[in-house]
């Protein structure tokens, strides 16, 4: 009997060729914040060697959340190179799908350009770097950052897309227990 981890599965609408999915797990090949020939090497090899899906990590949804000089930074002058990293990975049989991130509080001041932004203000001894609260207004920016992120990865010709809500990134912020006086000022709820 074949195993089930060497058949085809879907993931609602796509279907990968094995259960075998190359997680997320951060590169350091996106060269300034762009697709570089060693993260399409990666990638590529991983197809080439049989998974059903590989995934690129840790793309930051806009300027401000990126934490690394080596880190995927969305945006439209990168689709050409993310584009061609899901076409090869496609031509290898595979499929090819795209994490997405705001670094919120663990950016560094030196790489996002501005102070980093989490959901309380405060200092974080990681960065270590004085981080300012977001604002109402600064939230319905970075969900729409984020809906212009999936789009780029679905122009990019990505098949899957993964928001990384895990770490103590932003989205995990607002849902940790040390930042819950937060969502009591918009009355319980965000």
């Amino acid at each position: 009997m074949e195993s089930p981890v060497f058949t085809p599965v879907n993931i609602g609408p796509v279907t990968l060729r094995n259960r075998v999915i190359r997680s997320a797990a951060f590169e350091n090949m996106a060269y300034g914040n762009s697709p570089s020939q060693d993260l399409y090497d990666y990638h590529v090899a991983v197809a080439r060697g049989g998974v059903g899906m590989t995934t690129l990590a840790y793309a930051s949804v806009n300027r401000s959340g990126l934490s690394f000089d080596g880190q995927l930074w969305m945006r439209k002058e990168i689709v050409p190179g993310l584009k061609r990293i899901t076409d090869a990975v496609h031509a290898q049989g595979a499929k090819c799908s795209i994490q997405l991130v705001h670094c919120g509080k663990m950016t560094h001041r030196s790489t996002c350009g501005c102070m980093p932004l989490g959901a309380s203000s405060g200092f974080n001894l990681y960065s270590p770097t004085f981080v300012r609260g977001l604002k109402k207004a600064e939230i319905d920016s970075l969900v729409e950052d984020f809906g212009n992120a999936v789009d780029l990865a679905r122009e990019a010709g990505f098949d899957c897309v993964e928001i990384h809500a895990g770490h103590g990134y932003l989205i995990s912020q607002f849902l940790s227990p040390y930042t819950n006086h937060r969502r009591d000022q918009y009355g319980g709820s965000l």
